[in-house]
């Protein structure tokens, strides 16, 4: 069976991170296309790239066939596409924040929320690794709330130094509206993103699961998972609004094209990700991983998020980010 070197391996999982980190920004760019639509088009996409990819590695990371797999761990696989089509949803409440609040104030809330939830649901469904113990733990989720905290004063001070005032009628509406996207995000990383990597503890070979399913079939299944669950939740919001043709417009086809590079950053970084992690170990990959929300925060920069604030405000915003690299670091 064919293995990735160690320097084969760090470069795939780099090259992974940075395109996770990537594809986020593409919300920003749909000029009135529908999030639906974006999503439909993107999970459509995933599937067909991930199946495409599994078919010409496969021989190389997977003895047996994939059928045989199927029909003697029917459990696993099924509960490896449910959680595909939870985490679709996770995903797709994401986007409608980004969309809504911006990168940076999204992120500083889902990437503390997945590096916290990442980290106990690895404990609770493979135990505390060597090097780690509750008490470092507990300093790594107080560092990344803080961080989180910080990012959130980071965004207020933004709206002072623009002019606007907090007793303002128009102001107290906006804050209203964030509030209310920032508990719908809370909701999907909380409750729908965790889908993801609980799937992959549950179901995936592993020495401490020696029964489960290859990593490599479990994302091909939570990709099938996420492709009928996208059709659902798109499928009931363009047939609300009435968007199935704007959805499949050629003229909408910059979106189209878009939603095929961010389902390749997408599903065809998690299939780099679990081809190279086992090769580096997972207590190392892992921490890696989490580093692609630091793009998400660069995209945010890049995109003038944080322009014409003062000094003090930028520097606000850094120390969160600073926290929060801090935070991944300790749980490293």
């Amino acid at each position: 069976m064919g293995v990735l070197s160690s320097t084969q391996a760090l470069l795939l999982l780099l090259f992974t991170t940075i395109i996770w980190g990537s594809w986020y920004q593409c919300i920003k760019r749909l000029n009135g296309w529908p999030v639906a639509a974006f999503m439909l088009w993107m999970y459509t996409f995933s599937v067909g790239i991930v199946w495409g990819i599994i078919l010409v590695i496969k021989p190389f990371f997977i003895a047996e066939p994939l059928l045989e797999i199927i029909q003697r761990q029917p459990g696993d696989c099924i509960f490896a596409l449910c959680c595909g089509m939870f985490f679709c949803a996770g995903v797709q409440i994401n986007m409608i924040v980004i969309k809504n609040v911006g990168l940076i104030l999204s992120t500083s809330i889902s990437a503390t929320c997945s590096v916290l939830v990442g980290t106990f649901t690895s404990c609770l469904f493979g135990g505390i690794r060597e090097g780690q113990s509750v008490a470092k733990i507990a300093i790594a989720s107080v560092i990344l709330i803080a961080a989180a905290i910080i990012c959130q004063l980071a965004s207020k001070m933004r709206d002072m130094d623009n002019g606007k005032n907090a007793k303002d009628e128009s102001y107290k509406q906006e804050m209203k509206h964030r509030m209310k996207n920032t508990l719908f995000l809370l909701f999907g990383a909380l409750f729908l993103n965790p889908a993801y990597s609980i799937a992959q503890s549950v179901t995936v070979q592993t020495d401490l699961n020696p029964d489960g399913i290859p990593a490599l079939l479990c994302v091909g299944l939570l990709s099938i998972g996420s492709f009928l669950g996208t059709w659902v939740i798109s499928g009931i919001w363009l047939t609300r609004k009435k968007q199935w043709r704007t959805c499949f417009s050629w003229k909408n086809r910059k979106g189209i094209f878009m939603s095929l590079f961010a389902a390749f950053c997408h599903y065809g970084g998690n299939v780099g990700y679990c081809v190279s992690a086992p090769v580096l170990s997972f207590a190392i990959a892992w921490p890696m991983g989490t580093s692609f929300n630091l793009w998400q925060y660069v995209y945010g920069i890049l995109y003038g998020e944080f322009n014409k604030t003062t000094w003090k405000t930028k520097i606000t915003l850094f120390t969160g980010i600073i926290c929060f690299i801090i935070g991944v670091l300790i749980l490293s």
